[in-house]
C-alpha cells in the first residue's frame, strides 16, 4: 500500500480514537499501554553486577547448525511444511514479506514509514504509533526458519531462495557496518519504543544459521562488524537501550539479542559478546517505563511470591537471557532470581507442557480451558528449555522441552501443515473466532486456524517454521567427554571428535515409539562416552548394552567405538494419572499427552489466492466430551508405532475407562492430543 494511503488511514483512525474497534481482540490495550508516567530507575538494586565474576561452566554445548539433521518423520513434516504448508508459503500469503525491504530500500525513518500491517485493524493508540519497526519480526523470523527448513531438508529451491535472502542483507549493510532498519536520523537515538536490537535480532539470527550451514566467512564478518556498532552505540560507553520515554513490545524483545551473543560467543569464542549479553540484562533489568514487557528484571523476580503478569512471549523468552547472564557472572544474585523464575514458572504450566498466555499471563495460573497458550510463547519457552539444559544439565528441561514440543506445539498445526492456530486451550471445544468461558463469551481472532492470522499479528506463523528446525539442533549437544543424546526423535548428528569424523543416527519412532537404536559411523575406531537421557516418565531403560547409570539422570556408554555399531535401548513407559491446577487429571505415557479427539466440522472464513490455502473455524458435532469423569482405578490399554511415516498417521492411541453421562463407564480410545483440533485432556478424576 502506498506511503501516503497508509499516512490518510492512519490520521482517520486517530481522529476517530474510541470510535473503532482495532483487530487485537477486546483485551489486548488495556495490557499492553501499561506505560508509567516515570521512568523507575532500580540502578541501587543492581550494583553486585560491579563485583568479580565467577563464571559458572556449563555442562554441555550446542553443536553448530549443520551438525544435526532431521530423518523419518520429523524430516517429513518439514518437507511438508516446506513444500505444501505455511513455512514455504508464507512469502506469498502475507505479501509484507516481500513488498516491505525494511532492511535495505525501505528503512524506517519517520512515522510517514508505516509497513504493511496485513489485515490489522489501527485505532490510533499510542502502542499502533511505534510499530514502524513492525515486520522486522514477520520477516526475520520467517527468514530464520526458512533457512533452516530449506538447508535440513536439503530442498534446492529453497536453498537458492536463502542464497538470495542473505546477499540482498549483505548489500545492505553500510560501510560503517550498519546492517538494521532504520535510516541514520534514527539509528540508536530513539527516545521512544523502537525496534532496533529486536530487528538486527532476527536478522542476525537467520545470517549465523547461514553461516554455519555454508561457511561463508564473508557472513559471519558482516554480523561481527554490525554488532561492533550496536555495542559501540548501545553499550557501556554509549546510550542504554532501554532508556526510554515510552516502550511497548519492540524495545523489550531486543534483549534477545542475547541469543545473537551466545551464537557469536559459540562460533568465536569471543568474551566479549557473553560480556555484551550480561550488559544487555543489567540494562533491562536497570529501567522500566511498561509493566507488560518485563517480568524478567531482576528486582521483579526478587519478589518472589509474585505472580507473572506481562506479555507471555516476552516472559518466557527472557528467561534465556536471565540464565546467560546468571552463568557468565557467576552471580549469587542472579542465582536466587534464576530459582525464583522457576517458581513462579510452575504456575504457568499446562498438561500439555505450554506455558499458559493469549498474549498475557496476567497473574493467573495455569487453568486447561481457560487460559489458551499462544504458539509464539510455546516456541520460546521450549527454546529456553533447551538454553537451560545446555548450562545446567539438569534433564528435567529436556522431559519439558520433548513434552511442550510433542503436545502443545504439535497440537496447534492441522493435519497438513497448511494453518496454525494462534492461541489455543489445552481443553479445546470450539474453535469460532471468541473467547469463551464460564458461560460468557469474548471477540478474539486469534482462536481459529490460519496460515498468516493477519489480523491480530503475523508472528506465530513465521515462528511455527523455528519449531522442529530448532528442536532438530537441541536434541544432540557436545559433552566434555564426548556426545550427549539429551532428547529423543529420528536425527543424524555429524561431528568430528579428536580430529576423527562421526556420525549417530537415532534410527527411532519416537516418540510414538519407546525404542531407540544408536547407528554409529566412523572411518576408524574412535573412543568417547555417550551418554543418554532418562526421562522422569520411564520406569527404567533396558538395552543390549552395558550402560553405567549416574546420579545426573544420565546414562553413559564408554568405549572405542567401531564403525556399523548399533545400540538399542528401549523405554519402559507406564501411563501416568497427573494431576492439573484445576483439580482434575489427565494421560500420559511417555512424553505424550492423551486427549479425548472431539469430532468436528469446519467453516472457511477466508480464501486465499495462493493454491487452498483458509483461514477456517472448528465446530464440534458432539457434547458429549462435557459429562466425561476419569476413575482412578481405570485400566488402560496402550499401541505404539514403530512404522509410521507421519505423525499423523500413525496408529498410536490409549485405551481407557471412561465415565459418560448418568455414570456410565465406557472404554474409549484417546489420541495424542498433538494429533487433534478440538478435544479434552483433562477430566475430573472419579
Amino acid at each position: 500500500m502506498e506511503k501516503v494511503v497508509w499516512l490518510m488511514i492512519l490520521c482517520t483512525l486517530c481522529a476517530c480514537q474510541g470510535e473503532t474497534n482495532g483487530s487485537q481482540g477486546e483485551n489486548f490495550v488495556e495490557n499492553v499501554n501499561k506505560v508509567n508516567e516515570d521512568i523507575q530507575d532500580d540502578s541501587d538494586a543492581l550494583q553486585f553486577f560491579e563485583n568479580p565474576k565467577q563464571p559458572l561452566t556449563p555442562n554441555f554445548e550446542f553443536f553448530p547448525s549443520g551438525s544435526i539433521y532431521p530423518k523419518g518423520w520429523i524430516l517429513n513434516m518439514m518437507r511438508q511444511d516446506l513444500q505444501e504448508g505455511l513455512v514455504g508459503a508464507l512469502a506469498h500469503l502475507y505479501p509484507g514479506i516481500q513488498a516491505d525491504d525494511l532492511y535495505n530500500t525501505a528503512r524506517r525513518g519517520g512515522m510517514e514509514d508505516i509497513p504493511e500491517m496485513g489485515d490489522l485493524v489501527l485505532t490510533g493508540a499510542d502502542w499502533e504509533k511505534s510499530i514502524m519497526w513492525w515486520n522486522a519480526e514477520t520477516i526475520g523470523n520467517w527468514w530464520d526458519g526458512f533457512v533452516r527448513h530449506a538447508f535440513l531438508t536439503q530442498d534446492s529451491e529453497a536453498i537458492e531462495q536463502s542464497h538470495a535472502i542473505v546477499n540482498n542483507l549483505l548489500q545492505s549493510q553500510g560501510e560503517d557496518g550498519y546492517l538494521g532498519i532504520y535510516k541514520p536520523n534514527l539509528r540508536y537515538q530513539h527516545e521512544g519504543s523502537n525496534g532496533e536490537l529486536w530487528a538486527q535480532t532476527t536478522a542476525f539470527r537467520t545470517l549465523l544459521a547461514y553461516y554455519e550451514f555454508t561457511q561463508m566467512e564473508a557472513v559471519l564478518a558482516a554480523v561481527e562488524k554490525a554488532m561492533s556498532v550496536t555495542m559501540e552505540a548501545y553499550g557501556e560507553e554509549g546510550r542504554n537501550p532501554f532508556y526510554l520515554k515510552n516502550a511497548f513490545g519492540g524495545v523489550t524483545h531486543g534483549l534477545m539479542l542475547t541469543d545473537v551473543c551466545e551464537t557469536l560467543y559459540r562460533i568465536t569464542k569471543k568474551n566479549v559478546y557473553q560480556e555484551y549479553a550480561t550488559y544487555l540484562y543489567r540494562a533491562f533489568s536497570t529501567y522500566s517505563i511498561n509493566r507488560s514487557f518485563n517480568d524478567l528484571r531482576y528486582p521483579y523476580l526478587m519478589e518472589k511470591d509474585s505472580l507473572f503478569e506481562g506479555h507471555a512471549v516476552h516472559t518466557y523468552e527472557h528467561i534465556r537471557a536471565l540464565v546467560q547472564a546468571y552463568y557468565s557472572t557467576g552471580y549469587p544474585e542472579l542465582g536466587q532470581a534464576y530459582q525464583n523464575m522457576l517458581a513462579k514458572l510452575e504456575t504457568c504450566l499446562l498438561p500439555s507442557g505450554a506455558g499458559h498466555g493469549n498474549e498475557w499471563i496476567s497473574k493467573l495460573e495455569a487453568h486447561p480451558e481457560h487460559t489458551a497458550s499462544e504458539y509464539c510463547s510455546m516456541l520460546e519457552l521450549r527454546n529456553s528449555y533447551g538454553s537451560i539444559l545446555q548450562k545446567t544439565g539438569d534433564v528435567q528441561f529436556a522431559d519439558r522441552a520433548e513434552k511442550l514440543t510433542y503436545n502443545a506445539m504439535l497440537g496447534a498445526r492441522n493435519s497438513t501443515g497448511t494453518a496454525i492456530s494462534y492461541s489455543k486451550a489445552d481443553n479445546c471445544y470450539i474453535m469460532d473466532g471468541k473467547h469463551h468461558e464460564d458461560g460468557e463469551t469474548r471477540d478474539d481472532p486469534r482462536y481459529k486456524y490460519s496460515p498468516t492470522h493477519s489480523e491480530p499479528a503475523v508472528c506465530c506463523t513465521p515462528n511455527y517454521g523455528r519449531n522442529l528446525s530448532y528442536f532438530v539442533e537441541q536434541m544432540w549437544m557436545k559433552a566434555p567427554d564426548g556426545i550427549a543424546a539429551v532428547m529423543y526423535g529420528p536425527t543424524l548428528l555429524s561431528t568430528e571428535i579428536d580430529g576423527k569424523e562421526v556420525s549417530i543416527e537415532q534410527r527411532t519412532n519416537y516418540p510414538m515409539s519407546d525404542q531407540v537404536t544408536f547407528v554409529v559411523k566412523l572411518n576408524s575406531p574412535t573412543t568417547f562416552t555417550l551418554h543418554i537421557r532418562k526421562p522422569a516418565w520411564t520406569k527404567a531403560i533396558q538395552s543390549d548394552a552395558n550402560w553405567t547409570e549416574a546420579a545426573d539422570g544420565f546414562y553413559s556408554l564408554q568405549r572405542e567405538w567401531q564403525d556399523g555399531e548399533e545400540v538399542s535401548v528401549y523405554f519402559e513407559n507406564e501411563v501416568q494419572i497427573q494431576s492439573t491446577r484445576n483439580q482434575e487429571a489427565y494421560l500420559q505415557r511417555g512424553p505424550l499427552v492423551y486427549a479425548y479427539e472431539i469430532p468436528h466440522q469446519e467453516e472457511s472464513i477466508k480464501k486465499y489466492t495462493y493454491r487452498d490455502f483458509e483461514d477456517y473455524y472448528c465446530f464440534p458435532t458432539t457434547q458429549l466430551f462435557e459429562e466425561m469423569a476419569l476413575s482412578k482405578a481405570a485400566k488402560f490399554n496402550w499401541k505404539t508405532d514403530e512404522d509410521a511415516e507421519s505423525f499423523h498417521k500413525g496408529e498410536v492411541f490409549l485405551e481407557c475407562t471412561i465415565t459418560k453421562s448418568q455414570r456410565k463407564a465406557e472404554t474409549l480410545k484417546l489420541v495424542p492430543m498433538g494429533k487433534t483440533i478440538l478435544r479434552r485432556v483433562s477430566f475430573p478424576l472419579l
